[in-house]
């Protein structure tokens, strides 16, 4: 395990141990992303404090968006937006793979909040190109990590602001 994969984890181990708070000097989120072969969709779940959120959101929409305040329909628009430029995969062959929102749901006692939305890739995930740089533009101490399954075969990609795309690569 390398130096910057264990950095991180042990970061994580910290953050989930401090978790109950809303007070955080660590930014991450963590996602989740199991494919489904039957549908030959990768299906995401991705948790993000709300705070934190929120603080990005409204910058990248030029204006102040708020959980409790903003109407559903308007938040969801702008977190689709959102996430579908920070939160990208490319096929095996290149091309973008769209995201399709599932819907989201807020924590509010632990101050999370959790996206999901699967992205069509009929082709399987491995070989498949991720970028995940949410909230990266906000808080340059951003991690996100993103634990890829397909089957019993799982791989943990970590990702700090400006980095770019990691391919998904399982161990034989």
């Amino acid at each position: 395990m390398n130096r910057l994969l264990r950095a991180a984890i042990g970061t994580l181990a910290l953050l989930l141990a401090t978790a109950g708070g809303h007070a955080h000097p660590i930014h991450t989120s963590v996602a989740e992303a199991d494919y489904n072969a039957a549908t030959g969709s990768l299906e995401v779940s991705l948790r993000v404090f709300i705070d934190d959120f929120e603080a990005a959101l409204s910058v990248h929409a030029r204006k102040r968006l708020s959980l409790e305040k903003t109407p559903a329909p308007e938040f969801d628009e702008a977190t689709r937006a959102y996430l579908t430029e920070k939160f990208t995969v490319l096929a095996r062959d290149g091309k973008p793979a769209a995201l399709r929102w599932v819907g989201r749901e807020a924590k509010a006692e632990t101050n999370e909040l959790w996206f999901h939305f699967e992205i069509p890739l009929p082709g399987g995930v491995e070989g498949a190109r991720l970028h995940h740089n949410a909230l990266g533009e906000q808080f340059p101490n951003q991690i996100n990590s993103v634990r890829v399954r397909e089957g019993e075969r799982q791989v943990t990609l970590v990702f700090l602001p400006r980095q770019t795309g990691k391919p998904v690569r399982f161990r034989p």
